[in-house]
């Protein structure tokens, strides 16, 4: 954990949850797993403050608690990788409405809103918004299977609760619990929708369902490499790439280094039914061998029996993007030859400032100079080596080296920083075009209402121009700069679960 990374934590849970929140959580995160007096000595809160913003976080999954040595008290810890997820609630609900359409996609939205739900209260909460948003109707029993689709695909898992009856309960849950689905009574959803029963009184109360992000984090992980093979090669790689993946499921545990054998004839069966990619189809063969001999080392021949059989080196792969992804930012922070002395220090692993020179066919002193100049910025190491025992000026030489792991842990740090920026520059322009911002929320506000109402468009017309064309251009101008920061925000964020991979795999 470092500062950056702090930084980032504590401006997440002051923009979601408020300044009490945020100092609770900051605290945590400085000194780690801590009783509730010590945060409240620490951060000069309240009793009752901090008590609501450890139910809030604690709510959220974002912070866990464990019985202390006197079992009557807890000791809490800020669980912040988590916090760090907020940022990727958007996609999780893309890729949810992208596999099983608008529904899922509310109900993705809902439980990432409230953080858990029984299935029955997330039924009901999902046909109040579809008949209110989307004028849309739709019956339980389609809500019933879109929610026991998610728990199928595992989107979905069952949160842990108390067996026993302790001050400081221990929660836990059986692996055969996490995906089970619960009992859905359509009667007595029909009653409570029409107010003739209580809550309560629903079949699956206290059977509470949360959002899965290891799975998502899955599929974020399979689309990384299958999108870097679609770049790198084409299309029917990519599928290629796809299948593969997807046999791997039913044979290996997802987040396996290395996975069981998959025979390549199951993988030409699937494209043979799928009947989309005839040119995978007519150059397998071809494609298979391509894809071994890649330099990601993605797949390899384990065996050659009934076609032959190929296991998938996630690890590997994951540390050849790493590199990339590395050499990629030396170059746009550098130059072409820093690329080049670089790429050169990696693959002769240990070498001399003047071989540096020869093989990288730059001249010494340019050389020398951004040798160092990596050798700052930590994209290289310096390690001396004594040619004897005796203290002789030429006595001693010096190796340029990498550090992956290093460079990573590094860039990692970069990106944090990039990412607090981008946020603190967005809450920037809010705060300073916030008259202007909610004026036009106030005038959209109100436009929504008269159309709901059946206003005329003259009517909307006039309310429209209260906003005047000098404002409207400032909003333009807001609207394309938040935008831009969004992207990049998106961008820096897919580099951070790249080099995550790549430190998971290590």
């Amino acid at each position: 954990m470092s500062i950056q990374y702090g930084r980032v934590v504590s401006l997440i849970l002051l923009e979601r949850f408020g300044p009490v929140v945020e100092k609770v959580g900051t605290y945590l995160f400085q000194y780690g797993t801590v009783p509730l007096l010590y945060i409240k000595k620490h951060t000069d809160l309240p009793i009752s403050k901090v008590k609501e913003a450890l139910c809030i976080l604690i709510k959220y999954r974002l912070v866990t608690f464990t019985p202390n040595r006197n079992e009557n008290v807890a000791n809490y810890t800020l669980q912040h990788e988590r916090v760090l997820l907020m940022l990727r609630y958007a996609k999780y609900i893309n890729l949810i409405k992208k596999k099983f359409g608008t529904e899922c996609e509310l109900i993705m939205e809902e439980l990432l809103q409230r953080s858990y739900w029984t299935a029955s209260e997330l039924i009901l909460k999902v046909i109040e918004r579809l008949k209110k948003d989307h004028n849309k109707n739709v019956t339980i029993l389609a809500l019933r299977e879109k929610i026991f689709s998610l728990l199928a695909a595992q989107y979905l898992i069952r949160l842990p609760y108390s067996m026993e009856d302790k001050p400081v309960p221990s929660l836990v849950i059986k692996e055969t619990e996490q995906f089970s689905p619960p009992t859905i009574d359509f009667k007595q959803i029909a009653l409570v929708q029409s107010n003739k029963a209580p809550v309560d009184s629903l079949p699956d109360q206290g059977v509470y369902w949360t959002v899965n992000f290891d799975r998502f984090h899955q599929d974020m992980r399979d689309k990384l490499i299958v999108n870097a093979f679609i770049k790198k090669f084409d299309e029917n790689a990519g599928e290629f790439v796809r299948l593969l993946l997807q046999q791997m499921y039913i044979r290996t545990q997802p987040w396996a280094e290395v996975s069981n054998p998959v025979p390549i004839v199951e993988i030409r069966d699937l494209v043979r039914k799928q009947a989309t990619h005839q040119h995978l189809l007519a150059f397998f063969d071809q494609y298979v061998n391509v894809l071994e001999q890649d330099s990601s080392k993605l797949i390899r021949q384990s065996g050659e029996a009934g076609g032959g059989s190929f296991q998938i080196f996630l690890k590997e792969t994951f540390t050849q993007f790493a590199w990339e992804t590395v050499e990629q930012i030396v170059l746009e922070k550098f130059d072409t030859k820093a690329a080049r002395i670089f790429r050169l220090v990696k693959s002769k692993q240990y070498i001399e400032p003047d071989q540096i020179q020869q093989l990288a066919m730059i001249p010494a002193k340019e050389a020398k100079r951004l040798s160092y100049q990596l050798l700052e910025e930590n994209f290289l190491q310096v390690q001396d080596l004594k040619k004897s025992t005796s203290n002789g000026p030429n006595k001693s030489f010096t190796l340029f080296y990498t550090n992956l792991d290093q460079i990573v842990r590094m860039t990692l740090e970069l990106c944090y920083k990039t990412l607090f920026n981008i946020m603190t520059r967005k809450n920037h322009e809010r705060l300073v075009h916030k008259r202007i911002i909610d004026k036009k929320q106030r005038v959209d506000t109100i436009i929504m209402g008269m159309r709901a109402q059946g206003a005329a468009d003259e009517q909307l017309s006039d309310i429209e121009e209260m906003i005047t064309p000098p404002e409207r251009e400032i909003l333009q101008k807001i609207d394309v700069i938040m935008k831009k920061l969004n992207t990049v925000e998106l961008e820096v964020d897919e580099t951070i679960f790249l080099l995550q991979m790549y430190l998971i795999y290590q």
